[in-house]
């Protein structure tokens, strides 16, 4: 399957140019969900900075470092890295020309390289052993495999290099789910996609890291602490009863009903 943009960043592009939001384009992690059934931008914001901090801190960066970023985004992750530290070489990786631009906006520290790439990341142009660290903060269900994006990551890191990446994965509800089990796929992949792997377990990722010479070092399920995202992405309390719901009240469904883990994980290189 080609690689393409999930089409929800047409929205998210032009909020970002209208001020309306930020570099973060992922979900939020609260310690405590919000009181309101609907969160105010400003606090989803913050929920979205303390993932990414939790995230920073798992990928173990340090001064001096070589970083790739697979899935920049709006480059979020490498203005936070390149707040925290020095003599840095940053690289932002994307399918999306418009994603880039907008990361080329931002100012690096002098201390620090900034550097793009527009590539798919099962096919990135890179030489072998050549970044410390590799992050991929929620987009590796988008990739057209998993399994090769993590044997991509594995040539480009060096030995002892480290991956941090997080993953939303999902269980099929079968018959549970609130309408068919079809609509429910295409509904997803029409607004979340592209999605090619949909129905995707830990086992089968971890034994895919592991082939690709992956060992996993931490793992942190962040599934009850991104449940409050939806309170913004999805507000309201009609979960999935329209014939055709929206993507967002399904994935809430799913979220909610314990059908989606939210996973945070760092692997090194052996």
């Amino acid at each position: 399957m080609p690689a393409r943009v999930p089409p929800y960043f047409d929205l998210l592009i032009d909020a970002f140019r209208s001020g309306r939001t930020g570099r973060h384009v992922h979900l939020g992690y609260w310690d405590a969900p919000p009181l309101a059934s609907r969160c105010a931008a400003d606090e989803f914001e913050a929920a979205q900075a303390r993932l990414c901090d939790i995230f920073i801190e798992l990928a173990d960066l340090g001064d001096g470092q070589s970083v790739l970023d697979v899935g920049c985004g709006f480059g979020g992750t490498l203005a936070a890295v390149d707040s925290r530290r020095q003599d840095m070489r940053l690289v932002g990786l994307n399918i999306d020309r418009r994603q880039l631009d907008i990361c080329r906006t931002l100012p690096a520290r002098s201390t620090n390289s900034l550097s793009f790439a527009m590539a798919d990341a099962c096919a990135m142009p890179f030489r072998p052993s050549c970044f410390d660290r590799l992050l991929c903060l929620e987009a590796m269900f988008h990739f057209p495999s998993r399994h090769a994006f993590l044997a991509q990551a594995a040539d480009a890191l060096r030995s002892g290099g480290r991956l941090a990446l997080t993953d939303i994965l999902l269980r099929n509800p079968g018959d549970q789910a609130p309408v068919d089990i079809a609509v429910l796929e295409q509904t997803i992949r029409r607004e979340y996609g592209p999605w090619p792997r949909l129905w995707a377990g830990l086992e089968q990722m971890l034994e895919s890291a592991h082939r690709s010479g992956l060992a996993l070092e931490h793992i942190i399920d962040a599934t009850d602490q991104t449940l409050p995202t939806y309170r913004m992405t999805a507000p309201g309390d009609q979960d999935a009863s329209p014939p055709r719901p929206s993507a967002g009240s399904l994935m809430r469904w799913l979220h909610r009903e314990g059908y989606l883990s939210y996973v945070c994980l760092a692997f090194s290189k052996t």
